[in-house]
């Protein structure tokens, strides 16, 4: 019964359709032509449907950038594409939400989601500039692909490519039979989302010779081109007294320095040790100069007195706190990379414990390194060393070098390595990085619910 059924429908479609057709044919032959109904004109549109997908592409894909995702934005523009066919007013809302889209990818792609002066108060870097948008957006207009302007914003280090690839290779793990494992797994997905976040705000352009001091990973490397880093130990600020992230240059190397404590330590350390022991003062080989430069004897010092009338500067000698040798990298936050007395701390794990300065291990290997000059080989430098005066050695050509706060980094073989997160900077940027992503979603909820009742949608 049911086929019959189908059956006389299937013939009644085809009559009714055989008759339309003879129809038409009676009409043409004894009427003449009838007049065309006009063609529906699509809304005209600044973003072409080829850069929209694209565009669309792009956000879809800044996960793998280690982005929030924005699910909101997507199906928005999916509305909006499919409205703006008939409506010039969709039309028009697609167009500004593309433009607000693109605007906010190049912003994220070229100096990163989140302000770092926001959520790193250790972190020096200025932040890269912000793109040209306007240029970016007539490039666009022009024809030049949204995916390649984009994508040429983002940093080219090879060590953000490897943090690239181990984010997908990471997200490609099938879930884990065990909780552990699971954690283990989305707690490494979150360390490289945040290193990749640092990375956009460090200036694009980093030279092929310089140093790089990893502080989380209590590791400095001499880098030079595609030679294999130098790699020494250091130590590192410690939790209380962090070691700042910023760029400087070596410019100097001073054998035998001297130290003038900076008024944090002289303040909250050595003054009240002093006051307590008058002794310790001359123990320590701290001399004590007045303004004019003269040195007092410290028996005469009131150690009580505030502000302190007097200057303290340590002798030159194996014991004084910067050990034998100084890297001079002139900066504004008091921070040194040097030798220490106290080389047998090298040995522990956890080295986050200076105020803040950098302690090299080997350090007359890494100035005869940084120095590169014949007249000063280690035998030179470490006979210039004995003789016990202080000396300043030029550097030739000033080294760059980068104090940097990296919890995930590639590591000499090339592959990720990861550290505690001393200094526990993870989380708020983590937390910053995805409210980036919410409010963005918050925004254009709200902006589609305004549209859909303007277009009556």
């Amino acid at each position: 019964m049911g086929r019959a059924r189908s059956l006389g429908l299937a013939r009644g479609v085809i009559l009714a359709l055989a008759c339309a057709a003879f129809a038409g044919c009676a009409g043409r032959g004894g009427e003449g032509p009838t007049t065309p109904s006009p063609a529906i004109e699509r809304p005209a549109r600044a973003w072409s449907a080829a850069a929209l997908a694209e565009l669309r592409a792009a956000l879809d894909a800044a996960p793998a950038q280690g982005f929030a995702s924005d699910l909101a934005t997507l199906a928005e523009l999916d509305r909006l594409d499919r409205a703006s066919a008939r409506d010039a007013d969709a039309a028009a809302a697609l167009d500004a939400l593309a433009d607000e889209t693109f605007a906010r990818l190049a912003t994220y792609f070229a100096a990163g989601a989140v302000d770092p002066a926001q959520i790193d108060p250790e972190w020096r870097f200025p932040r890269p500039a912000a793109p040209d948008i306007a240029a970016l957006r007539a490039s666009v207009a022009a024809g030049v692909s949204p995916s390649l302007l984009l994508n040429g914003l983002l940093p080219t280090a090879p060590d953000y490519s490897a943090l690239i690839a181990e984010l997908a290779a990471l997200q490609a793990l099938p879930a884990s039979d065990t909780d552990a494992n699971g954690r283990a797994r989305d707690a490494r997905i979150d360390a490289v989302r945040a290193n990749l976040e640092r990375w956009r705000w460090l200036p694009r352009e980093l030279p092929g010779r310089r140093i790089d001091v990893l502080v989380p990973f209590f590791e400095l490397r001499l880098r030079d081109g595609a030679a294999p880093a130098i790699v020494h130990p250091v130590i590192v600020g410690a939790r209380r007294t962090p070691s700042p992230s910023f760029g400087a240059a070596i410019n100097s190397i001073t054998l035998n320095p001297t130290w003038t404590p900076p008024s944090s330590i002289l303040t909250n350390e050595l003054l009240p040790r002093f006051r307590r022991d008058p002794g310790a003062a001359e123990a320590d080989g701290f001399d004590v100069l007045d303004r004019a430069g003269q040195v007092v004897d410290p028996a005469l010092v009131d150690w009580r007195a505030r502000p302190f009338p007097y200057t303290l500067r340590q002798r030159a000698g194996a014991g004084n706190a910067l050990g034998r040798l100084r890297f001079d990298l002139p900066n504004p936050y008091a921070v040194y990379l040097h030798d220490t007395p106290s080389r047998g701390l090298f040995a522990r794990a956890d080295r986050a414990l200076s105020h803040g300065c950098i302690r090299v291990s080997e350090p007359e290997t890494l100035a005869a390194a940084v120095l590169a000059d014949p007249a000063w080989s280690l035998e030179a430098l470490q006979t210039a060393i004995e003789i016990g005066e202080t000396q300043t050695v030029q550097v030739p050509t000033p080294l760059p070098i980068y104090i940097v706060y990296l919890t995930a980094a590639r590591d000499t073989s090339g592959a990720i390595g990861y550290a505690d997160d001393i200094y526990r900077r993870d989380a708020p940027l983590l937390r910053a990085l995805d409210n980036a992503g919410d409010q963005i979603a918050a925004l254009d909820a709200g902006d589609a619910t305004t549209e859909c009742a303007a277009l009556g949608l």
